[in-house]
């Protein structure tokens, strides 16, 4: 019997992590892993971040298994292939999810035999399954030091989805919803992670798009079961979507949201991501306060109009104004993620952009680098007209202080990164905002929460200009 071992990369041990603030459970392994074990195949996570655990650790943990499937994103390249090289060649060793779907033959070259592109449940089953390779849709693989690339398979539909067991948490230490897991702004403990929708409709250059421009809706009722079990199973006290597009459909969000206020779950609720600026209304922020949300994160990125359209993100800074000022009106707490060095962007405009957010006024904001990650349109335009600046993907993050291209059509990259430095500096070190952090501790919580920003702001403004090769 075939005996699979999922990986999750260990993320800690590089500079670019060693401020990091959190540490999220791999639901994509557990959405894997479950429908291994529903299909009676014996499977096992392996969290090399939540353990710590190095590249040489994994391998003599994975020597047991006959499939090793390792998924990981761009900046743990280089740790995943040093699982993969390490073991041994009777072993199967799997790649998915963002960067192997990005550059699967590079991946394949570094180590590994197959890369799963995009989602990974059934085409996981049927590597575990033993059919054919060139039978598996979605798969590249090495036949004859041939590189194949079968052809893509085909997103799972609405009815696909609900079908899927509840993610394998069990598998996880703290079976995934206590510590060591906590994100950078988890709340309170124990706490999950879920999705109710797949993909994303928009268009962003940035975006790698692993689940498919078509978005996929699971039912309200399959979404609020999940929710109802969590709290039954492991006692939740914070349920945080991690959907791409969460309100794309605002009717849909609605009947998720008034599912939650008819069973009464009492259960704080994050929005962490995936919230549209331009599909909010009073109405719905209201609901998301009664059903228990708590905390928004709006996806803002720019504060120049002509530079939000290149994206292009289809919302206007007037759109961004209102869901600030109704979010605000209907007393929820928000977060807005904004990107230095876009396409179009000069110093003037960064400067506007941090202008931007002193403006709203928000309770955070996350400033990051535009960072052209494999399998993005970003990715094809710099390689065509512009020039990779790093050699070493540990250094691919765009949370690194570090600018990682350059393009005729940005700013040069030392204007980027100290435009980045004094975003941090001018948002968080004003009377103004010091004061209303203050005034908004009401609780335990709130001052924990708080005793996080100085620590990683001193980190984002002493970060050291980069070396361009």
């Amino acid at each position: 019997m075939k005996k699979v071992l999922l990986v999750q990369p260990n993320y800690r041990l590089q500079s670019v992590y060693k401020s990091v603030k959190g540490i999220t459970p791999p639901l994509g392994l557990c959405y894997i892993a479950a429908v291994l074990e529903q299909n009676k195949i014996s499977v096992k996570i392996l969290d090399a971040n939540a353990l710590n655990l190095t590249a040489e650790d994994v391998a003599k943990e994975a020597s047991n298994y006959n499939i090793v499937g390792v998924g990981f994103m761009t900046a743990t390249h280089n740790f995943s292939v040093r699982v993969a090289q390490l073991l041994d060649k009777s072993i199967l060793k799997v790649a998915g999810g963002p960067q192997p779907t990005g550059v699967p033959e590079e991946v394949l070259r570094d180590g590994f035999d197959i890369v799963v592109r995009g989602e990974g449940e059934r085409t996981m089953l049927e590597i575990a399954q033993e059919v054919p390779f060139k039978d598996v849709l979605g798969i590249s693989y090495k036949q004859d030091d041939k590189i194949i690339h079968n052809a893509p398979r085909p997103v799972m539909t609405n009815d696909e989805i609900d079908a899927l067991p509840m993610p394998a948490r069990h598998l996880l230490p703290s079976n995934g919803v206590d510590m060591p897991y906590k994100s950078a702004g988890t709340r309170r403990l124990p706490w999950a992670q879920i999705f109710t929708t797949r993909g994303c409709p928009y268009n962003c250059y940035f975006c790698h798009k692993i689940f498919g421009q078509n978005i996929r809706f699971r039912k309200p009722e399959n979404v609020v079961n999940e929710i109802v079990y969590l709290k039954e199973k492991y006692d939740i006290k914070e349920i945080d979507f991690y959907d791409d597009s969460f309100n794309f459909d605002m009717d849909y969000a609605n009947k998720v949201m008034d599912l939650i206020i008819e069973k009464n779950l009492k259960t704080h609720i994050r929005l962490s991501s995936g919230i549209r600026i331009n599909h909010i209304n009073p109405e719905l922020l209201q609901k998301f306060k009664k059903a228990g949300v708590d905390w928004i994160g709006y996806g803002i990125e720019s504060g120049n109009q002509e530079v939000l359209n290149k994206i292009p993100k289809a919302i206007t800074l007037e759109q961004v104004r209102n869901a600030v000022r109704w979010t605000k009106e209907a007393g929820i707490t928000m977060n807005g993620f904004m990107m230095l060095g876009l396409l179009g962007d000069t110093k003037e405009t960064m400067q506007q952009t941090i202008d931007f957010a002193k403006e709203l006024d928000l309770e955070m904001v996350a400033f990051n680098m535009l960072t052209p990650y494999p399998g993005s349109r970003l990715w094809d335009e710099v390689k065509k007209n512009g020039k990779l600046l790093l050699n070493n993907w540990d250094d691919f993050h765009h949370s690194s202080g570090k600018m990682t291209f350059t393009h005729p059509d940005v700013a040069p990259p030392e204007v980027v990164e100290e435009m980045y430095r004094k975003a941090y500096r001018e948002f968080y070190i004003r009377p103004k905002y010091i004061l209303k952090r203050v005034l908004n501790i009401h609780n335990f919580d709130d001052f924990k929460l708080m005793l996080k920003s100085p620590r990683a702001l001193l980190y984002m403004i002493k970060r050291k200009p980069s070396k361009i090769d």
